[in-house]
């Protein structure tokens, strides 16, 4: 007898292959049997007809170890179908940590929600702590290249002294005999933008000892993407370690079609024996801290040391002078000022401004828009995450069609009482897919944005027991309503559950029940190397 049996489906396996009609069959947190499995009998059976029964979603590019504390459960996430999420993405991870460095990281750790208590040491502790959760879903984890240089070097503007540089590597090593699947790099954001290759490489390279991959949000999405795309490229094959390019666009309608070309450096790189791949979440604007748009001097030595500048007249002329001027050293080269909305102010007067765009909160308090933002800045006690709309419809339709770019959210797994206005995308990435591009545009067909969502990252994580529906894979399934599933949320109205989505299964176990949390502890912290 069966555990769980999904009757009457519409298989869509995770392999790009044309869906089937059929059941499925669960035993304790595998898949047994698929196909017409006729009178079969099971502790539970649950009738999906007319719905589709998916492997369950595996989002590449998460940052819910930063949130994971408040929310364990991820109610975001879980709801539009994501059963496994990759953390430590953009070179942040919440590890490793060096006790007199420890404030720096914090800073670093911009979005950091208020519970992540930083009483841990290095990526075995922090697994540790995440197994102590009542998490929902599976966790793979990185680690991240702005944690390990800050633990080695603060924020220095300057390249790794030779014991710098062999500190950084063991503790890469560390994360990696720990159970870490990738090293990521957020090369935008200091001090990983002060790195030079040569650098990361160095550390790349100890990675693929490991068998594991090196994931970039690369040094440039703007002006400079090509050039920072092939970084990236030149990274992975001096290193001989697999490339994910995260979040991938052109940001800045200057930059728009870009992507063209990206997409060729990433074929001419596959054909050429490279393994690369990318993600991409389906939105025309990102989100990111606001200090990001600041030139990158102005953060030497962290946030602390920013907000004096801003209180110095001369540094902050120079900081404004950057912005107004779209010098290339700033995030104005690939957003404007009229393009940021505020998603979220951790504390301070600035919160009642939440969902508006910097050029409206100007208006009302009589700035000019480049004062607003830094003001923000100097006098909000915590981070402030923004929402900027910089993106190609065009654009994203083009990387969406590419064979190797999966889907990812770039978000966190949260629920309502989060409060701020987060990206729509932390609550309906995948049911936007699903709804907008498969099912009303038609840009994908309904198999090929499964893969995208299923086996293509599984194949990344070097697992192949989970993405596909096949009997002795992972039970990690969605069932969803392909007519009716959709996002369901909005930028002026995010915090919003996805519509559509049934059930949810997590190793087995029933964790979205008729489209609610049945409050079930199925996910688990995996491990590279570990079934």
């Amino acid at each position: 007898m069966f555990d769980l049996l999904l009757k009457n489906a519409r298989i869509v396996d995770g392999s790009g292959n044309p869906w089937i009609k059929g059941d499925v069959a669960v035993e304790g947190n595998k898949i047994v049997a698929m196909g017409d499995l006729g009178a079969a009998a099971a502790k539970r059976t649950i009738d999906v007809a007319g719905s589709v029964v998916a492997p369950g979603f595996i989002d590449l590019h998460s940052h819910s170890d930063v949130t994971f504390s408040d929310f364990p459960r991820g109610e975001s996430m879980i709801t539009q179908g994501i059963t496994t999420q990759l953390v430590g993405n953009c070179g942040m991870s919440p590890f490793p940590i060096v006790p007199e460095r420890i404030d720096l990281l914090k800073s670093y750790i911009f979005f950091s929600g208020p519970s992540l208590s930083f009483d841990w040491n290095d990526a075995a502790t922090f697994m540790k702590h995440l197994d102590s959760l009542p998490l929902s879903g599976n966790v793979a984890l990185q680690v991240g290249h702005g944690a390990v240089r800050i633990a080695a070097m603060g924020y220095d503007n300057r390249v790794p002294t030779e014991s710098e540089l062999a500190f950084m590597k063991k503790l890469v090593a560390e994360s990696f005999e720990a159970g870490v699947f990738g090293f990521s790099s957020g090369l935008i954001y200091v001090p990983g933008s002060y790195s030079q290759t040569p650098e990361l490489v160095a550390l790349a390279e100890v990675g693929q000892r490991y068998g594991g991959f090196y994931s970039s949000h690369i040094r440039g999405e703007g002006q400079t993407l090509l050039e920072a795309v092939d970084e990236a490229l030149t990274v992975g094959k001096e290193a001989g370690v697999g490339v994910q390019l995260s979040h991938h666009k052109a940001a800045g309608k200057n930059n728009w079609g870009k992507v063209k070309t990206s997409l060729q450096m990433i074929d001419q790189a596959r054909a050429a024996g490279q393994d690369v791949q990318a993600d991409q979440y389906p939105y025309t604007a990102g989100s990111t801290t606001l200090t990001a748009l600041l030139p990158q001097w102005a953060l030497e030595g962290g946030v602390a040391a920013m907000k004096e500048r801003l209180r110095n007249p001369e540094t902050y002329a120079r900081i404004k002078a950057s912005i107004a001027n779209q010098e290339a050293d700033s995030g104005a080269s690939q957003f404007s000022i009229d393009t940021i909305m505020i998603g979220k102010v951790a504390d301070g007067p600035f919160q009642a401004y939440e969902g508006k765009m910097v050029t409206e909160i100007a208006e009302i308090r009589g700035e000019d828009p480049v004062d607003t933002a830094l003001l923000m800045l100097r006098d909000t006690p915590g981070g402030i995450a923004m929402i900027v709309f910089i993106m190609s419809e065009d654009d994203i339709k083009e990387v969406m069609q590419h064979p190797v770019v999966s889907i990812g959210t770039d978000g966190t797994g949260i629920n309502p009482t989060a409060g701020g206005k987060p990206h729509p995308r932390t609550y309906g990435t995948f049911p936007r897919v699903l709804g907008k591009y498969v099912r009303d545009e038609k840009i994908l067909t309904l198999e090929e944005a499964i893969r995208k969502m299923t086996s293509l990252p599984a194949r990344r994580l070097g697992r192949f027991d989970m993405g596909l529906i096949r009997p002795g894979c992972q039970a990690d399934l969605v069932v969803f309503d392909p007519e009716n599933v959709n996002e369901g949320t909005s930028y002026a109205d995010p915090h919003q559950y996805a519509r559509g989505i049934s059930h949810v299964i997590v190793n087995g176990q029933v964790v979205i029940e008729n489209g609610q949390d049945t409050g079930v502890n199925a996910g688990r912290v995996l491990r590279r190397g570990q079934a």
